[in-house]
């Protein structure tokens, strides 16, 4: 999917208690808070789904639209009615966002989209050795098997 939502903040008047009630409501494991971005704590261990965080300020819930090129989807909200609130900012070397509103007020955020590093897992590890297998043993069966009718014809001769 083109610009797929990967992030989401929750952000009140009281983090705390906020990350109090997600982790009691649904079992949300969190880092713990970091004072100098406002009290915010990240989900972990949150897949299948997507990471967010909870944090301090006023109250909002914002989620976060992934593109390779944030400042091409900057400018065509903004033709279209969006104010830009926060512009294309570096908050760490992997995270780059902007926030904007909608022209009917709601917060949204950009991410600028990183190369994410491919996992191999041991399934799939398992699952290539499987098939790699699987090849040779086809392929020797089908070397016996010529083996075997090119015997049956030197005898019918």
């Amino acid at each position: 999917m083109a610009n797929p939502v990967t992030w989401f903040e929750i952000i009140g008047k009281d983090s705390a208690g906020l990350q109090k009630f997600y982790r009691e409501v649904f079992g949300w494991k969190l880092t713990p808070p970091v004072a100098d971005m406002g009290n915010y704590s990240m989900l972990e261990d949150h897949e299948p789904g997507i990471g967010g965080g909870i944090g301090e300020g006023d109250p909002r819930v914002t989620v976060y639209v992934e593109s390779p090129d944030p400042q091409s989807l900057i400018d065509r909200a903004t033709a279209r009615g969006a104010t830009v609130l926060m512009p294309l900012t570096t908050i760490t070397p992997t995270t780059t966002i902007a926030m904007l509103r909608d022209p009917a007020g709601n917060t949204f955020g950009l991410i600028k989209a990183n190369p994410r590093p491919r996992r191999t897992t041991a399934r799939a590890k398992t699952t290539a050795r499987k098939r790699t297998t699987a090849r040779k043993k086809t392929a020797a069966k089908k070397t016996a098997r010529r083996r075997t009718a090119s015997r049956r014809s030197r005898r019918s001769r």
